[in-house]
């Protein structure tokens, strides 16, 4: 039978007083902690899968079967039909595994008492954190790299789409054409990846200078780009990439031991 993970098993953990992690789980502002502690310890409350008696009582030892999707709103028309495309690869992919996705109001942080687990999609790291920071369940995160080893992170494999597009152009003797990501170390990582991007964000960003070799991976920019010379479209396998979220969703849930938190697809 496994160990009831205690108050004092969070506190070891953190590095904290039995104390603080109380007043922290339950949101004491009548306590002078720090941001960074009070994250501190409710990133191991996450890890370690503890529930305070009072959450405890509110939550069913039961699956709820619902997942949970936040997304930054966007104002560009092409990354909210990459949005649009994702909500519906992973509902369909969310039916299989017998799961309701529930897409949340992106203005909104609040506890979320009745999901599984929730998924974060091309999220800067505090719109990241706000969500993390406020629950008890599996947080994990779509092309949303966080420098936190402990949450499951997914992301599009670039070393491999390189490896594709040097083959087909020659080696780095093209442009990587992709929508700019909200998450500064996905960006920075695709930037050590290719020799030469071109990030954009509308319409006419993609079409300047369209006589330049271009390798792109993203669905919303083929309507555009498709039939053009010098271009070329590697696809991105987005089923795969959410059977893997779902891979990690399930390791996450039941709290398995697993070396490798970030997931290339």
């Amino acid at each position: 039978m496994d160990k009831k993970i205690t108050i004092k098993d969070v506190a070891k953990q953190a590095g904290v007083s039995i104390a603080t992690v109380s007043y922290v789980v339950n949101n004491r502002t009548d306590q002078r902690i720090s941001d960074e502690t009070r994250k501190k310890v409710l990133q191991i409350v996450n890890l370690l899968d503890y529930k305070p008696n009072s959450l405890a009582k509110s939550l069913s030892t039961s699956k709820t079967y619902n997942i949970a999707l936040y997304m930054m709103p966007e104002t560009s028309l092409l990354k909210r039909s990459e949005q649009l495309l994702l909500i519906e690869v992973l509902s369909e992919v969310s039916s299989h595994y017998e799961y309701h996705l529930i897409i949340q109001d992106n203005k909104k942080f609040s506890q979320l008492n009745n999901v599984d687990a929730i998924l974060c999609f091309d999220g800067t790291f505090d719109f990241f954190s706000h969500i993390s920071d406020k629950n008890f369940v599996p947080v994990i995160a779509i092309d949303c790299l966080v420098n936190i080893p402990w949450f499951f992170q997914v992301c599009t494999d670039y070393t491999n789409l390189k490896k594709t597009a040097d083959k087909h152009f020659g080696v780095n003797q093209y442009t990587y054409l992709c929508l700019t990501p909200n998450n500064e170390r996905l960006k920075s990582m695709i930037c050590q990846t290719f020799q030469n991007v071109k990030f954009v964000g509308d319409f006419h960003e993609v079409l300047e200078n369209s006589n330049q070799k271009y390798i792109y991976n993203q669905i919303s920019l083929k309507p555009l780009l498709e039939g053009k010379e010098n271009t070329y479209y590697i696809p991105c396998n987005l089923h795969s990439k959410m059977d893997r979220v779902y891979h990690c969703i399930d390791l996450a849930i039941k709290r398995t031991p697993d070396m490798e938190h970030l997931h290339f697809v």
